[in-house]
């Protein structure tokens, strides 16, 4: 395998925001991706992770990561590492957007991308009309569990 450089705005995308560097393929040991985080946004919920750490450096903004239930003020420059096990969540309470840059296994970003497919089919689901206004919760912890990774009550 050769070592390669992504150019600055490179990258797969599979969601607004979302651009990844080192795909799950790249290397069997980490996998890496850029996002924007919007203003506002609440950010997955509590979770954890049984099986691989999870490494996020924040490159733009300001996050309020929450590590085994403590919150923490992370700006620009910060990096926030939840091992294996470790209950995490993260959010942008800001009204301007955060850039992050997640550095993990590749069993996490295959989570983060399939996460983001399942909620757009919901969002389509709503607006053809449908009744359910969200994701189904069970498809989303069966999700979780697929990856060795759990969702955890607020």
């Amino acid at each position: 395998m050769s070592g390669y450089v992504v150019p600055p705005g490179d990258g797969r995308s599979f969601g607004p925001g979302v651009s990844v560097k080192v795909e799950h393929g790249a290397s069997p040991d980490f996998a890496v991706f850029e996002s924007v985080v919007p203003p506002f946004w609440p950010g997955p919920g509590p979770h954890l992770h049984r099986s691989y750490d999870e490494a996020v450096y924040v490159l733009d903004g300001t996050i309020v990561f929450t590590l085994d239930g403590v919150e923490h003020i992370c700006p620009a420059g910060s990096l926030v590492f939840a091992p294996r096990g470790c209950s995490h969540g993260f959010a942008n309470r800001s009204a301007d957007p955060a850039r992050i840059l997640p550095v993990t296994t590749p069993g996490a970003i295959r989570l983060v991308e399939e996460l983001f497919h399942l909620e757009r089919a919901g969002h389509a689901g709503v607006q053809a009309g449908l009744d359910h206004a969200e994701v189904d919760p069970a498809a989303v912890a069966a999700l979780y569990a697929k990856y060795d990774s759990e969702l955890l009550a607020e």
